[in-house]
């Protein structure tokens, strides 16, 4: 790919790189659901607690928590059409198939990964035909990509939804790719080996269920991406190959950095345009350096039930309760732990 980069900084480029590959490891998929904002007992957002003053309290049923103060959070996100290519439109920047969020713990060097369903209902703001803002309107939640003049402000608009729906969560780095990063990936890591359970000749011959081998060429797409010829046709059924992709990715991404130390930047020189971020090279560079040995959890996804809504397109659909626990497991210390961590000190 004649793609160059945005960011031309070397050093930069490997914390950049390195970012991506966590997403990686995640799973290149596409996935969302519904988010009901309010609760029956109210939070207390953004209040200091004076017992433990450098905390972010947090009140929910109750309880008290209060806020982790050393973690990143990282939106990673897959775009269903060809990011370089302009649009004359305001409502036409491609759907958000993947979204992953990855929260890295500094203190603790853990990275949790939530992978967000692309069919998830959740509040988006829509823009009219004009680029008008066209008000806030309950849909899926990969659709909140399509809104926006450019491509950095249709991520900032799916930022904003997921920041919403995960309780106002603050994400402080995104990005993202187009498809054309699925086979470029691949191929540069010499082909996943994954095993079908579903089968996809009438896409690839060579792809028959029961099939073991390495994904060359234009399979690695076909087998994280496609859907409704396959299988059940499910969006759950395609994140569990998008996983099993991932999985086998992680391995040979390590061992090629470990060959070579100029990899991750070739990586990130390939995909150029085709990536989308808002990172700054210094920041990168340092949530490189810190987060490189952490442990990777395995992928999380907030419990929901799918529906076929009214217009016939599936929809996922989670509970308030459901992602406040999350949030306040992932980011938060409860106020009795935190108090007994004070009497060990």
């Amino acid at each position: 790919m004649a793609k160059h980069g945005r960011s031309r900084r070397s050093m930069a480029l490997r914390g950049m790189c390195f970012l991506v590959s966590l997403a990686l490891i995640a799973a290149v998929g596409y996935f969302v659901g519904q988010r009901l904002e309010e609760s029956e007992v109210r939070e207390e957002r953004a209040t200091m607690s004076s017992g433990f003053g450098r905390y972010e309290e947090k009140i929910y049923q109750g309880k008290t928590y209060y806020k982790k103060p050393n973690i990143t959070t990282l939106l990673f996100m897959g775009i269903d059409r060809d990011i370089t290519q302009t649009t004359n439109s305001f409502r036409n920047g491609g759907q958000a198939d993947y979204l992953m969020l990855l929260v890295i713990d500094h203190d603790t060097q853990t990275i949790r990964q939530l992978q967000i369903e692309r069919d998830t209902m959740a509040k988006v703001d829509v823009l009219t035909i004009l680029g008008k803002p066209g008000g806030t309107r309950v849909l899926q939640i990969c659709l909140s990509h399509g809104y926006g003049a450019d491509q950095t402000a249709c991520c900032e608009n799916t930022v904003y939804s997921v920041s919403r729906y995960l309780d106002n969560l603050d994400v402080d780095l995104y990005m993202a790719v187009d498809y054309s990063a699925v086979d470029l990936i691949n191929g540069m890591l010499g082909g996943v080996t994954v095993t079908l359970t579903e089968d996809f000749s009438e896409l690839d011959p060579a792809m028959t269920a029961g099939t073991t081998l390495k994904l060359e060429g234009h399979q690695a797409e076909l087998f994280v991406r496609s859907r409704m010829s396959v299988g059940d046709g499910t969006n759950a059924s395609r994140q569990l190959r998008q996983r099993e992709w991932m999985n086998g990715a992680v391995d040979l991404l390590r061992a090629r950095v470990k060959e070579d130390s100029n990899f991750l930047q070739t990586l990130i020189d390939a995909l150029g345009e085709g990536m989308t971020t808002n990172a700054a090279q210094g920041r990168l560079m340092n949530e490189f350096n810190r987060a490189w040995q952490y442990t990777l959890n395995p992928v999380e996804q907030i419990p929901g039930t799918y529906t076929i809504g009214s217009d016939g397109f599936v929809e996922y659909h989670t509970t308030a309760d459901d992602v406040t626990q999350w949030i306040l497991d992932t980011m938060y210390w409860s106020a009795e732990e935190t108090g007994k961590d004070r009497e060990n000190e």
